[in-house]
């Protein structure tokens, strides 16, 4: 089976927010959804370059596609954000904190004595974010509109 952006989606993308949803205060997880659901937009622009360039006409650099997605759904900067925490982690008095959007705190880390969770109404624990503006969003909200809403949404039907 060759990858589609649409087998990239099912395989990955919905099952790492899944393994996440089981226990939504794993920062690993909570990275890996994010990841997957950010790197759907390298593989939607990698795939139609190579077999559909009309589809990505509207969008001349990889970049403007991500500028496009924040527009449509401004959750996907989030989910951005974290999946940057990979590439620019770094650890600060026992907070995750990354040089993007965003920075991942409130998690529970390993071999740390911190264990910050936020409680919503229901009971369920999260992964908060907080943004350069000193907003704090919830990840699992970020990953349910990028994950059940836009990509479902943007990405074309393909031919079986």
């Amino acid at each position: 089976m060759r990858t589609t952006p649409r087998s990239f989606f099912h395989l990955f993308v919905e099952p790492n927010f899944e393994d996440y949803l089981q226990e939504a205060h794993d920062v690993r997880r909570g990275m890996n959804a994010a990841v997957s659901a950010f790197q759907m937009a390298d593989i939607f622009y990698a795939f139609y370059s190579r077999e559909n360039r009309s589809v990505i006409t509207q969008w001349p650099k990889p970049k403007d596609l991500i500028k496009h997605l924040c527009d449509l759904e401004p959750s996907f900067l989030t989910v951005q954000s974290v999946a940057t925490v990979y590439k620019h982690l770094y650890a600060r008095e026992g907070f995750y904190e990354v040089n993007s959007p965003g920075a991942v705190w409130g998690v529970q880390i390993p071999g740390e004595k911190i264990e910050l969770e936020s409680d919503f109404q229901d009971g369920r624990v999260d992964i908060l974010v907080r943004r350069r503006d000193n907003s704090v969003v919830s990840l699992t909200n970020a990953l349910r509109r990028v994950v059940n809403d836009m990509w479902p949404a943007f990405l074309p039907e393909e031919a079986a």
